[in-house]
């Protein structure tokens, strides 16, 4: 499955959405949702007909904590963008948090997928059918919260086409 990222999440595309996702600045979201359209586009090229972008669920203390729900926000913003350029993408809550995890920073790759396991299941399947799924984020570090998504996806009988992200984290040289 292919994962699409604009950028790397450093330097200031680090610091973009590090004040757009943890200080509030709102106006910054139209910029980001351009990076998220243009990673749709490149996951979109594997579609063979309609898209429906599944954000990743936000948990409940990351909603009042933000105020939002920015992973939402940004998928409804990079869907308008793609249906003003004539395509057939909508956006769908398919999947709920089903358990409470710990914080992921300072984590690495198997402690993140052993949080995360078993976290994410089906809300609802209305306007999955017959659709191409992508499951959309605003950052890759390892993977493991776009795999509990597509995991939680295919359990329920539905098979994603791709992730799409803003940025994805620069991998440590050893």
């Amino acid at each position: 499955m292919e994962v699409a990222a604009s950028g790397e999440h450093s330097g200031v595309l680090r610091l973009t959405i590090v004040a757009w996702k943890e200080e509030g600045r709102t106006s910054l979201l139209r910029p980001l949702v351009h990076l998220l359209a243009a990673s749709v586009v490149e996951v979109m090229s594997d579609a063979a007909g309609p898209v429906v972008l599944v954000p990743v669920p936000t948990s409940r203390r990351s909603r009042l904590a933000r105020g939002a729900d920015v992973v939402d926000q940004l998928a409804r913003g990079a869907a308008g963008l793609l249906r003003e350029a004539g395509a057939d993408v909508t956006v769908r809550q398919a999947l709920r948090v089903a358990r409470r995890t710990a914080d992921q920073s300072g984590l690495g790759a198997r402690d993140r997928a052993r949080n995360l396991d078993g976290a994410f299941t089906l809300r609802s399947a209305v306007g999955l059918a017959d659709r191409d799924i992508v499951v959309v984020d605003d950052i890759v570090t390892t993977g493991a919260t776009l795999g509990e998504a597509v995991r939680a996806l295919r359990v329920a009988g539905h098979h994603p086409i791709g992730a799409a992200t803003m940025a994805h984290r620069p991998r440590e040289t050893r």
